[in-house]
């Protein structure tokens, strides 16, 4: 035989020798050793989920971005019946209340004043159509009330629990960890942020936690509380009805998505794409080592086109503006209880949305802690005013009137109407003008330049007459009223009303010829939003081109390659002579040097036309400014509102305000006074 293949046999030998010595050890001398081991252990995979991404400021300033946090979990584990894991539960809340940890649940049962009652989530219009969703659900009876439909949850998850308090609160995780698909591959989040002090506890007393467990993940990082909350929006568990829309897209029953604002609008952007990880542990819960199979994706950075500086000053200037309004006002027509309201900054050349401020606002951070108090405060934080909120726009709907009485040939610019106090066209309709009413002055022989300098009610209830209401709603829908703007956050966003006959007709009323005058002075059914204001005051400034409103300036990857950038898109260019536009302007100017804004407007370092509108509604009078600067080469228009004040003029210092921080360049932060306030 050749001396190689004999060296080949050799080294097969002792290959094959090993291999049975192996064998041998694992199987007959520590088999049942290893086997008993094996029995013990358990290996399963778990998804890492991906940090989202970052959402920031125009100039590069991040505002929401993630940090590690601690959240306290529950793994399943063999031997875990009803009984050990509704102890396991009651231990971990005992030591949440003792460290004021919240824990947040969606089961729509709460424990309130010593009674319990059906709670559904946030802005539900109707709330008994919900519950009775819920029970055809969860095969509960229709007319159980909340105590008896506890029961019958605690019987299925066999809590026995004596303390009300603590009985609900089992329940409760118990239907969420059953939502949630709690099993041997999948843990359930029981709390997050937890404080160290609690994890010393957990660690060190694991006996008594048996199952329970710490784990360490991404979560949203707020880095300017309570700035912009309304547009940046928040994250929370998904619901069933956003997963059965999601699921196709990778989603899961545990995964975090946006629910208000940008979070929301930009959801498939700032996603990631979640890693896998390989986990093995103990049959009681002790993880024993863990590998990763993939690595998580990051999400895209959204840049925003706010001005993070321009937004904490418009917020700061309604705060201020609104509490020294309501402490200083005498009775409720004054303002004395004026509790909320809107700012809104576009750039008047490309459409960007400078600045989206609504007050009251709150801290995304803590909404699950704060939301009792958030859904019942009566200035109403949730709502994002400035894409919600519709109100009379009052006299700043006048220069609409004259741009279509204008281009119309209605009127020309040196056409005189003289005002007599009372408007005597129609018989038995005879409106007087707001000057007369208040103090039987009449503004006399006037142009519209004037007219929108003294706000002459006169002027434009015979402009109004003459020019009809079918032209005036011509024109306001060329304006961008009655439609939504298209801002990113369309779930949220109000198109308004526009006062026509047939929108009367449909609401079961009668359109009288004097409507039509009422309109024309921003009365009647006419409903715009803050955004649609400052939308229209931005296309009056540059001529007449409306842009489309946007917040999202630009997209990119972890890596910073571009994934989208905006530019500026025109919706539609409104004829506007020279003269025309140089009569209006020209009105909206004099406001501020010789009319009702000169006094708000005294040393302003900046040039501003502006106009004010009041509105009244019931007892109260909503105070609304529009504003836009440089008068002699436009660059912002500002929309501004605030609730339940004495009129237009007080929103005026807001303007003012916002105008001049944006033309100083810098704006220091001073600790943001307004932070998390709320007045009510």
């Amino acid at each position: 035989m050749n001396s190689r293949y004999r060296i080949v046999y050799v080294v097969l030998a002792i290959i094959i020798a090993l291999f049975t010595s192996r064998l041998i050890s694992l199987q007959l001398v520590n088999g049942s050793e290893y086997f008993e081991q094996s029995q013990k252990r358990t290996t399963k995979t778990k998804v890492s989920e991906a940090p989202r991404g970052d959402i920031i400021d125009r100039y590069g300033r991040v505002m929401v971005t993630n940090k590690m946090s601690n959240s306290l979990i529950i793994r399943k584990i063999g031997g875990q019946d009803d009984e050990t894991l509704n102890a396991l539960i009651k231990k971990i809340y005992i030591l949440c209340d003792g460290y004021s940890q919240y824990v947040s649940t969606t089961f729509p049962i709460i424990h309130e004043n010593g009674t319990l009652k059906f709670f559904f989530e946030e802005n539900e219009a109707e709330p008994r159509k919900k519950e009775f969703t819920w029970k055809q659900k969860y095969s509960v009876p229709l007319e159980a009330t909340a105590n008896e439909a506890l029961k019958l949850f605690s019987d299925k998850y066999y809590v026995s629990e004596p303390d009300m308090g603590y009985r609900l609160k089992i329940t409760a995780t118990r239907y969420e960890m059953t939502l949630r698909d709690f099993s041997y591959t999948t843990d359930f989040t029981f709390a997050t942020n937890i404080p160290m002090d609690m994890i010393t506890v957990i660690k060190e007393q694991q006996d008594e936690f048996l199952g329970a467990d710490i784990k360490t993940t991404a979560t949203r990082d707020y880095k300017y509380p309570s700035v912009a909350t309304h547009v940046l929006g928040r994250v929370g568990k998904i619901s069933a009805d956003e997963l059965d829309a999601m699921r196709e897209d990778g989603y899961n029953i545990n995964s975090l998505v946006g629910k208000q604002g940008i979070e929301k609008y930009a959801e498939s952007y700032l996603r990631g794409i979640d890693g896998v990880s390989g986990v093995e542990q103990t049959k009681d819960g002790k993880k024993l080592s863990e590998i990763v199979i993939d690595e998580a994706i990051p999400g895209n950075n959204v840049t925003l086109t706010l001005d993070v500086d321009l937004q904490k000053a418009a917020e700061e200037a309604l705060y201020e503006n609104i509490l020294e309004v309501s402490s200083t006002a005498a009775n409720a027509s004054e303002g004395r209880y004026a509790d909320s309201g809107s700012v809104v900054v576009v750039d008047v050349n490309t459409g960007e949305v400078l600045a989206l401020a609504s007050y009251p606002t709150y801290d995304a951070t803590y909404f699950n802690q704060n939301y009792s108090q958030l859904l019942t405060n009566n200035a109403k934080p949730l709502i994002n005013r400035a894409v919600a909120g519709e109100y009379s726009p009052g006299s700043t709907f006048k220069m609409l009137v004259a741009a279509a009485a204008l281009e119309e040939g209605v009127i020309t610019p040196s056409d005189i109407i003289v005002d007599k106090g009372i408007y005597t066209y129609y018989k038995d309709y005879q409106p007087r003008c707001w000057a007369y009413r208040q103090h039987g002055t009449v503004h006399g022989a006037i142009t519209v330049t004037g007219a929108l300098r003294d706000s002459c009610n006169y002027f434009f209830y015979d402009v109004g007459r003459r020019l009809t209401i079918e032209k005036i709603d011509e024109y306001a829908e060329k304006y961008g009223f009655g439609q939504i703007t298209g801002i990113e956050i369309p779930s949220e966003e109000h198109k308004g009303v526009v006062a026509s006959p047939e929108n009367r007709e449909n609401n079961n009323g009668i359109w009288y010829p004097g409507d039509t005058m009422q309109a024309a002075i921003g009365q009647s059914d006419t409903l715009v939003t803050p955004i649609q204001l400052a939308s229209y005051v931005a296309t009056i400034a540059n001529g007449g081109t409306r842009y489309k409103l946007h917040l999202i300036k630009s997209i990119e990857d972890d890596s910073g390659k571009i994934l989208f950038e905006s530019e500026p898109e025109v919706l539609n260019t409104i004829k506007l002579s020279d003269e025309a536009y140089a009569a209006i302007t020209k009105g909206m100017r004099l406001v501020v040097t010789e009319g009702t804004g000169q006094a708000a407007f005294k040393g302003c370092s900046v040039p501003i036309a502006a106009k004010s509108g009041s509105a009244q509604t019931g007892r109260y009078t909503n105070g609304i400014y529009v504003a836009y600067a440089p008068y002699d080469n436009p660059q912002i228009a500002v929309a501004v509102v605030m609730e339940k004040t004495g009129g237009g003029g007080d929103a005026a210092p807001v303007v003012r305000k916002v105008i001049e921080k944006y033309f100083a360049g810098e704006i220091e932060d001073d600790g943001f006074k307004a932070r998390n306030k709320l007045i009510g």
